[in-house]
Formats: C-alpha cells, sequence, structure tokens
C-alpha cells in the first residue's frame, strides 16, 4: 500500500485518544493507530447490530399488519350514463341464445357498448367465476373477459405472530344500469316476452351473448286473471362483473288497446288533424296529417308515436312550431301494433238480452240507466222495451250482422259487441265520474269487428256529445253527417282505437282525454295488443345473495 494512503489514514490525535503511545512522525506511530483505529470501528458496529438483533426480538416491537379486501371495480361507463337512450337501430346487433326456449330467442339483439376492464395483475380469487369465452347454440362467437379478482393489500401494522382476522365487509352500494345498457335489455326482453306470448308459454331462460358479456334473463308470464286484468311478465336479469353475480329485476305489461287515448292504423284520404286535443298516449301506425291555421291548431298533450316517419301538414295558414303541435313529443318509427282481424265473441256463454247465453239475432237499440238495469227493443217493429239489471260484468253480444245502437248511463262493468256495427245514438256516461270521485267502478267497453258510428245530427240531438268508454272499431270510426254545420264538440273520455277515422268537422270539433285508470284495469273483454312495455323498473344492478328466497320472485318492498 502507498505511504501516501497510509499516512492520510492515520491521526496522530486519534491515537493519543486511545492511548496508543508511539514517536511523533515515525512510521510504525502511523501504522499502530491506523489499526488501532480500524479495530475500534469493527467493534463498534458489531455491538449495534447485536444489540439491534436481541431488541427486534421483542414481540412489542414488531410491526403490525392490517388486511384489506379490495375489488377493482372497472365496469361503470361514465360515457354510457351520459349517453343517453339508445336511438332506434344504432347499436350494433348481437346474437342471443336460450337455454330452455329456443322459440322465445330474438335472433338479433343491439348490443351494449362497453370499453374493456383494465387488466388487475392479481392472484385468481377462489370466487371468481370463470371466464366466458368461444360461443352457444345459437349466439354468435364472442370473448368475455376474465372475471377481475379480488385484491390483497397490506398497510399499517398488525401482530406478528398471526394476521389480525379481517371484520365483517360491508355490503357494496348498487350501481346504476347506464341508460344506453337499459335501452339494449329492455329491446331484448320485450322480444323475448312476446315471442313468449307467440307461443303461449308461461317461464322461459334466455341467454345474451356481446362483447364478452354474458346476460340471463328469467321470465315468467302471468297472464291476465280474469277479463278485466292486465297481462303481466316478471323478469330476473343476471351478469357476472368483477367476481360478482348481479341482478336487476323489472316487470313488463302487455298493452290493451284500451291503453291508448287514440291508436289508429291508416287514416281517409284528406283527414286531418286541426281543431283537434288529445290528452294522453297516441299511436299511428301510418303518417298522419295535420292543418291549422291563425286561430286554430290541434294539440297533442302526450307523445305521439307513429310507425311513418314524420308526418304531414295539409293545410296551413300562417306559422306554427312543431311542439305547439307535438307538446309532449313526437317519436318515428316506433314500429307497428297490429290490430286483430277477428276474435271470438267474448264471453259469449255470459251473454245478456233476455235469454241468458244467447246474444241478440236482430237489430237491437239498448239504452242504459243509472240504477244499474238497461233496456232494450228490437228496432223492427212496436215491441215494448225489456228492463233488466246488469250482471258483473255484463256482456252485451249481437250475432252475426246485427246492429246494436246504445246510450245512457252506465252504472257497472258492461261490454257491448257486435260483429257488424255499433250505432252512438246518444251521451253515454257513467253514473259514477271518475275524474270526480276516486272510487268511480263504472267501466263501459264498444267492441266492433267493423264499424263504430256516430248517429245523424237528427238522432243524437244538437250540441255537445259526450262518450265515457274505451272504443274499438276494427274497419272505421264514422261520424255520420259530418259536413253539417258547426254542432258542438265530441268529447271522448277513455280511448278510442279505428282502423280508419271520417272526418269530423265541421260538425264536431274533437276532445280525447285518456281514461288513466285504464292503466292498471280494461272494460271486459276488450281486447290486448301485441306490445309490452315496462311497467316498473328500479335500474340497479344489485348483487345477488348467496342464497335467494324463492327463485323467480322480486325481492319484497
Amino acid at each position: 500500500m502507498p505511504t501516501s494512503t497510509l499516512e492520510n489514514s492515520a491521526d496522530p490525535a486519534a491515537c493519543d485518544a486511545l492511548g496508543i503511545s508511539v514517536e511523533p512522525e515515525s512510521p510504525n506511530r502511523r501504522l499502530a493507530c491506523a489499526g488501532a483505529l480500524s479495530a475500534c470501528l469493527h467493534l463498534a458496529l458489531f455491538l449495534t447490530v447485536g444489540l439491534a438483533t436481541i431488541e427486534s426480538m421483542k414481540p412489542s416491537a414488531a410491526p403490525e399488519l392490517r388486511l384489506y379486501l379490495e375489488s377493482q371495480d372497472h365496469g361503470r361507463d361514465e360515457e354510457h350514463d351520459r349517453a343517453g337512450p339508445l336511438a332506434a337501430g344504432a347499436a350494433p346487433a348481437s346474437s342471443s341464445s336460450e337455454e330452455l326456449l329456443s322459440a322465445a330467442t330474438p335472433s338479433r339483439s343491439p348490443g351494449v357498448h362497453s370499453r374493456p376492464s383494465p387488466a388487475v395483475p392479481t392472484a385468481p380469487s377462489a370466487d371468481a367465476a370463470p371466464a366466458v369465452s368461444g360461443s352457444q347454440p345459437g349466439s354468435a362467437e364472442t370473448d368475455s373477459p376474465a372475471e377481475e379478482a379480488a385484491v390483497v393489500t397490506t398497510t399499517g401494522a398488525s401482530d406478528s405472530e398471526a394476521p389480525a382476522s379481517a371484520g365483517p365487509v360491508a355490503k357494496p352500494a348498487s350501481v346504476e344500469v347506464p341508460r344506453v345498457e337499459q335501452s339494449v335489455l329492455t329491446r331484448w326482453v320485450m322480444q323475448a316476452a312476446q315471442k313468449l306470448r307467440d307461443v303461449n308459454v308461461r317461464r322461459a331462460r334466455l341467454s345474451l351473448h356481446h362483447e364478452g358479456r354474458e346476460y340471463v334473463a328469467s321470465l315468467e308470464r302471468r297472464p291476465a286473471a280474469d277479463s278485466m286484468d292486465i297481462e303481466r311478465m316478471t323478469v330476473e336479469i343476471t351478469t357476472q362483473q368483477n367476481g360478482k353475480r348481479l341482478r336487476t329485476w323489472l316487470q313488463l305489461k302487455r298493452l290493451a288497446f284500451s291503453h291508448f287515448a287514440q291508436l289508429v292504423d291508416s287514416w281517409d284520404t284528406g283527414v286531418q288533424f286541426h281543431d283537434d286535443e288529445i290528452v294522453g298516449r297516441f299511436h299511428s301506425n301510418s303518417q298522419i296529417s295535420v292543418g291549422y291555421d291563425r286561430a286554430v291548431a290541434p294539440r297533442f298533450l302526450v307523445v305521439v308515436t307513429t310507425a311513418a316517419r314524420g308526418f304531414t301538414v295539409a293545410t296551413a295558414d300562417g306559422y306554427r312550431r312543431d311542439d305547439e303541435i307535438f307538446r309532449g313529443g313526437f317519436a318515428t318509427q316506433a314500429g307497428r301494433i297490429a290490430l286483430p282481424g277477428t276474435f271470438p265473441p267474448p264471453v259469449a256463454a255470459q251473454a245478456n238480452g233476455g235469454t241468458p247465453g244467447q246474444p241478440f239475432a236482430h237489430d237491437t237499440r239498448v239504452t242504459f240507466y243509472p240504477d244499474g238495469s238497461y233496456g232494450w227493443r228490437e228496432l223492427a217493429g212496436d215491441s215494448p222495451e225489456h228492463r233488466a239489471p246488469l250482471s258483473t260484468p255484463a256482456y252485451i253480444l249481437a250475432a252475426r250482422h246485427t246492429t246494436l245502437c246504445v246510450r245512457g248511463t252506465v252504472r257497472g262493468k258492461v261490454l257491448v259487441y257486435s260483429p257488424e256495427r255499433i250505432v252512438i245514438e246518444g251521451s253515454l256516461r257513467y253514473a259514477h265520474d271518475p275524474r270526480q270521485s276516486a272510487d268511480a267502478d263504472d267501466y263501459l267497453g264498444l267492441l266492433s269487428g267493423k264499424d263504430v258510428e256516430i248517429g245523424s245530427p237528427q238522432v243524437t240531438g244538437p250540441g255537445d256529445l259526450q262518450i265515457e268508454a274505451a272504443v274499438y272499431a276494427r274497419r272505421r270510426f264514422v261520424v255520420t253527417d259530418e259536413d253539417t254545420p258547426r254542432n258542438g264538440t265530441l268529447l271522448i273520455y277513455g280511448s278510442l282505437t279505428a282502423g280508419s277515422l271520417s272526418a269530423t268537422e265541421p260538425r264536431y270539433a274533437t276532445r280525447y282525454q285518456y281514461d288513466k285508470r285504464f292503466e292498471y284495469e280494461r272494460p271486459p273483454g276488450f281486447p290486448l295488443t301485441d306490445r309490452y312495455e315496462v311497467d316498473s323498473w328500479d335500474p340497479q344492478w344489485r348483487e345477488a345473495e348467496a342464497e335467494t328466497s324463492e327463485e323467480g320472485s322480486p325481492p319484497s318492498g
């Protein structure tokens, strides 16, 4: 070793402090000081390490360890929450498959646009569901991302002997179903519901695969319990996300024709809305025509849907904005609602008309009375009127090629049916006005396989004509002598469905107001459409319990 290094490493003052006596400036003195200093440093280091080792063996000084379980939730797509309802036909189609019922499987279904979850580099959890990949019969081959496992992390301090037992983990909060996903699932379930009805199946279990995500829907159809009930369907949808099984519930109801303030299949040429007001759901299977001037314009106060691409303005004097006419909104290409071509006479065995179980065989005038009775008299001849109390419900039926003429005040639940023609000869009112009394329980349905007509002015008399009923005219709803100078207003409180409509003006301006009771009950035997809609849905994904109270039943409350 060079001398210059030894000289720099030996401090005479340090040697003196250690009690080493050597001659100053002597090489031996420098070497002795350096060796002694090195030995002392090594001894101090040894003692320090030893003391630290002994101290670390005390249990009270060990670092405390706490365990936390974290689930990485990347399933929520904020862009979807902001996207709004899915536009018709906007989403790419995705094949679906069914486990129990092939007839109830929609062949194509719009997909859910979702970003793939970022990978989490952890060991798989024992509770995590296996990844779904490949294809199943009837479905397009898609890859489903593996469910993300729980992540174990450490922080803080704990006993070194054993990790502290984890306390109860709070149930995770529910996650809102993004609106785009709601729309896609709703369309899928609607298609399945209609197919279940077509094949008359009560229960089915369906699966949908799209973009690596699997949804399973369990559907249970509940047919109408009686002639006034509404058919409903309960649907449970489950999926896997982040190793958890999630579920949501919804209920559908099958729409009756009485659910619409007005529903028209095809419009007569030249018929337009002018001095008309419609309060309630409106649907047209064809393009509607409107006309307005500086004083008068039609008013649709609830959303209007049409199977057509829009509407036409037939006549216009001045300027009107669309939202002045369609105040509740206007939705195009909403799909056609088919009107049944024929249907059997409702509950013919319970017919009323003098001889129970037999329909009226001749043209007859029927008058309703506020005491809950009705009278009937054949139009031909001079026979006296017969009277009888109305049963509950009451079915007044006509034979083929028979016309029924009706008027009066209805007390009870009544359906008037003719395969041919019904003529309204005067106002039809309820004994208990549902707009004034919450307990009103009177219902009237007018159901014709062909036409429902408003009698001539000589029959109905001057002034307004009020009809409180659900009206179904498979072929036409006709106002006789519509060219008669202004006579009053035709007010329909309830519902009107028709294959087509005649003009009403100038004889009548028209006002249609929906009877809100029809959302929950229909007049006895009133026909149902082929369409379902969501009746209730709490759109939240909730973690499914390990054990459920009853499969196929929605949670209470």
